[in-house]
């Protein structure tokens, strides 16, 4: 009777390979399927006795069940491999399997298998007549001589723990080699791109065959090693010396008394690791091939573990290496769920925002986006899915838990898997100082178009008025006109000072000291042609200021008052009283005819001007010295009807 035979159906190849290792030693035949549909081919081709379905990796699996159920209904028994135990019609065996160990759960599953179907066969050999002839389908060791079926029974037992394919060289070459049978093995890893069968020399000092070579496959010269390379299918020789040539080191194997040779490829699915490669000191049985074909599955199957476990691994540390550079990126970063919940924040985006890691776990984005923000993102991420970018950047305003608004850059990819958007990827930048640099440049380029202001209009107005009385006087020779001329020429120089205080030195408060209100005041007034307008200081105080730009705010306003409210106006300069009666700033008031009404919104716009002469660069000028110092300054109109400008400190001055 020959053996139950046991259908994996897997997408996954870790999965394919623990369940073939675990049963390997199984009385049971394992047959492999890839997809549903395999799986349906495979059960309309031969007899199954159980089934082991993936369904972490296989959709639709009550289908598949029901078509099992149709096809053979006498499977006593289905394997659900997985952890989803939601269907019990499904998971036949999920209690027994599935709430194992991660670690033993192969072996549980292997012991599973062999209760379930038991150790005779349910498979009449009619129908294993019907079934495939390949090496899934064989008839298992049983019958096998005793001498082959010992041999691949000790090469099965000592590659059940192998980790390293050095060791399954070793162990098939020592296997092989330990017995009258065979005078060498070997095993060629197959390089596709070099298009070359590279020896594996894991113990050269002990081989006495000449493997310090390659074999090209596709030139022709090595048909044995080509054939089993582009079919997969077991290949052999049995007169190595009829066809030397044709033999990977045929000359050398005849030398040694070899009659044949055989090659079986070693492969899983789409991958091809190479050949195993054997010479016989006699003419190979079938026994002989079958066992050879057995051995080469075995070893297909442990190096496709080990390959995928060396995948996981360096998966696994490039993982972790991703973690390590996101966990100490100076950057926040983040993950989000497809509804914009946050799946992974790393330390920096936790300092930044003031939230634990906890806190932010499984929130929504808006927590520290507003929803301006937020929808800004949701376009962002539907414009990438839409022109199949990568990523994008937008700035936004990240919240604190604090309250406080940080200006932000955030770069976005999204993360799509199987055509599905699932989430978005966010690298989160302060951009504070940039954007008051970019705030400071933007201050320097309006004054820039200040400057330019000044020169064509506010510097041409009293160059024309000294121009026109020069004609006059010229004209006239009467020396009436010299002092118009003189107060041209005055303004000019007034005006031209302010423009090289502010190009040289372009901060308005650079030494701060200790001042005097009432001394800078009486000084800035000597430097003003006052005629007959008066200055009194109500009340004196120390204030903390850069002394010579104190005093061009101080002439400017000075000169504004005796421009717009008359040679004989009063000027007085007293200080602001808080209400617990210390000086939170100071003033300047006169008595003239107040402020024009028209430019009152526009007052210290260095573009607004009066047909008087302009009021423009002055109390640009007067603002920008007060902005310098951090102080406040207020145009109102005084108790005597003229103007009145205030300045108030902040509360920390």
């Amino acid at each position: 009777m020959s053996r139950p035979r046991v259908l994996c159906v897997s997408n996954d190849r870790s999965t394919r390979a623990s369940v073939t290792l675990a049963l390997t030693d199984a009385p049971v035949n394992v047959v492999i399927a890839q997809r549903g549909a395999e799986a349906v081919d495979r059960l309309e081709r031969g007899a199954i006795d159980a089934v082991v379905i993936d369904a972490s990796s296989i959709p639709n699996v009550p289908q598949l069940v029901d078509t099992v159920e149709a096809e053979v209904p006498s499977t006593p028994a289905f394997v659900h491999w997985g952890d989803d135990e939601s269907d019990a019609s499904v998971a036949v065996l999920s209690e027994v399997v599935a709430r194992t160990d991660e670690s033993d759960r192969p072996d549980r599953l292997a012991e599973t298998i062999t209760e379930r179907v038991g150790a005779d066969s349910r498979t009449a050999p009619d129908d294993l007549e019907a079934a495939d002839t390949d090496s899934e389908t064989d008839d298992g060791l049983a019958s096998l001589p005793d001498d082959i079926a010992a041999l691949v029974s000790a090469v099965r037992r000592r590659l059940v723990d192998v980790t390293s394919p050095v060791d399954v060289e070793r162990i098939l070459r020592e296997e092989f080699t330990a017995t009258d049978r065979y005078a060498f093995a070997w095993v060629g890893e197959y390089d596709q791109g070099e298009g070359e069968i590279v020896p594996w020399l894991t113990d050269p000092d002990s081989m006495e065959w000449p493997m310090q070579r390659t074999f090209g496959i596709g030139d022709g010269d090595q048909p044995l090693l080509e054939r089993a390379i582009r079919t997969d299918e077991f290949q052999s020789h049995q007169h190595v010396a009829d066809r030397c040539g044709s033999v990977p080191f045929g000359e050398h194997a005849v030398d040694r008394g070899v009659r044949a040779a055989a090659v079986a490829p070693l492969a899983s699915g789409d991958e091809r690791y190479g050949v195993f490669v054997v010479y016989a000191l006699e003419t190979l049985s079938e026994a002989e091939r079958t066992g050879i074909e057995m051995v080469a599955g075995t070893a297909s199957h442990v190096l496709e573990t080990i390959a995928i476990r060396g995948q996981l691994e360096q998966q696994e540390r490039a993982l972790q290496r991703y973690e390590r550079l996101v966990e100490t990126a100076g950057d926040g970063m983040y993950v989000l769920d497809e509804q914009g919940h946050f799946m992974t924040v790393n330390d920096a985006l936790t300092a930044m925002t003031g939230y634990s890691r906890e806190g932010l776990l499984g929130e929504h984005a808006s927590i520290v986006f507003d929803e301006a923000d937020v929808d800004a993102g949701r376009e962002m991420i539907r414009s990438l899915l839409s022109s199949g970018d990568s990523t994008d950047t937008v700035e936004l305003s990240l919240e604190t838990k604090a309250g406080e608004r940080i200006p932000c850059e955030a770069q976005i990819a999204v993360l799509v898997r199987d055509e599905a958007f699932v989430g978005s990827v966010g690298v989160v930048r302060d951009i504070t100082e940039r954007k008051r640099s970019e705030r400071k440049l933007r201050e320097q380029n309006e004054r820039l178009d200040a400057f330019a202001r000044i020169v064509s209009h506010d510097l041409r107005n009293p160059l024309g008025v000294a121009q026109g009385y020069l004609e006059l006087l010229e004209e006239t020779e009467s020396l009436e006109y010299v002092d118009s001329v003189r107060d041209g020429l005055d303004r000019m120089e007034a005006i031209i000072e302010d423009v090289l205080a502010i190009a040289r030195d372009g901060e308005w408060a650079t030494d701060s000291e200790p001042v005097d209100l009432e001394s800078v005041a009486d000084d800035a007034w000597e430097y003003v042609s006052t005629a007959d307008a008066t200055l009194s200081v109500a009340e004196t105080m120390a204030i903390e200021a850069d002394r010579s730009r104190l005093l061009r705010l101080l002439e400017n306003l000075f000169r504004n008052s005796i421009e717009h409210g008359g040679k004989d106006v009063a000027v007085r300069v007293g200080a602001l009283e808080s209400e617990g009666g210390s000086g939170r700033g100071f003033f300047v008031a006169d008595d003239g005819t107040g402020l024009p009404d028209e430019i009152n919104d526009d007052l210290f716009d260095p573009s607004v001007s009066t047909a008087a002469g302009g009021l423009g660069i002055g109390l640009w000028v007067v603002r920008e010295v007060a902005t310098g110092h951090g102080w406040s300054v207020t145009a109102t109109e005084s108790i005597d009807g003229g103007a009145r400008f205030e300045f108030a400190f902040d509360e920390g001055d």
